[in-house]
């Protein structure tokens, strides 16, 4: 500010707040040297890199190895990255991965059946919708990209839990089976007779489980190995169709572009 000029009280407000974590940077810079670097490295090393005490470094790399994020290599010791943190790191890409692959057949199925359609993963222990396209028909149902749902309720949800490790079921259970209508499955034995049905028939129906005059189809989406590792669907409304009509008329559609999508990653049945 030149010399003289008062700062106005307005200008004051504008100005942002600088918030500084010398540690967190400190963490950033060690793992960036640890990772940069072809040979494990110790403290000596490390602190030579970072420009901090050697209190600070040796305090940081026991945390990481705590964490199991490095690996003690030697006895001198020195250290080196693990594959934690690119098994992290490579969740993002995975699903960026995954919309790429899915757009084109999604949009395709959205243009076929002019009903809403999206691709939903786990994420925090509820289902994300990565790509959400409303219907075309003046009621829109509320359905958004990066929203959370109640997986025992939503049918994509259903899909990613019956087809996801058994410790997931038991995490849905544990965490409440939230009654959001009068058909929401939220006792333990009418939950996982649902999941087992399912994993039977290949699909997941939410009968207005998670809200009143929804239906909604799910199909599994798979990747190269097998796994399930999302799911597509669509929501319509009992104004529109029974459940019975969804079955018939739109879950081929949701089947056949589950199908493109896991080719796409690789998976053959």
């Amino acid at each position: 500010m030149p010399k003289g000029t008062v700062m106005k009280d307005n200008d004051k407000k504008k100005a942002k707040p600088t918030y500084d974590a010398p540690a967190a940077r400190m963490v950033v810079r060690l793992i960036e040297a640890l990772c940069a670097s072809n040979d494990p490295l110790g403290v000596t090393e490390l602190v030579q890199r970072l420009g901090a005490s050697a209190n600070m470094v040796f305090r940081l790399l026991q945390t990481l190895e705590q964490e199991r994020w490095i690996t003690r290599v030697t006895d001198d010791p020195k250290y080196a990255m693990t594959l934690v943190p690119f098994h992290f790191a490579a969740l993002p890409v995975a699903r960026m991965e995954l919309v790429r692959v899915a757009q084109e057949p999604l949009t395709a199925l959205w243009h076929r059946t002019g009903e809403c359609v999206y691709l939903g993963v786990m994420h925090d222990d509820k289902v994300m919708y990565l790509i959400h396209y409303e219907g075309t028909r003046n009621v829109h149902l509320g359905g958004r990209v990066g929203e959370h749902y109640w997986p025992h309720a939503a049918s994509a949800g259903k899909v990613l839990v019956a087809y996801g490790d058994p410790q997931l079921r038991e995490k849905c259970i544990a965490q409440g089976l939230k009654k959001l209508t009068d058909a929401t499955h939220t006792d333990r034995k009418s939950f996982l007779a649902d999941m087992e049905k399912v994993r039977k028939q290949g699909y997941a129906l939410d009968e207005e489980e998670y809200m009143e005059g929804g239906l909604c189809y799910a199909a599994p989406v798979y990747d190269y190995t097998g796994r399930v590792v999302a799911a597509i669907g669509t929501t319509v409304l009992t104004v529109h169709y029974r459940q019975r009509d969804i079955v018939r008329e739109l879950g081929p559609h949701v089947q056949e572009t589950a199908r493109q999508i896991s080719a796409a990653l690789g998976w053959k049945k």
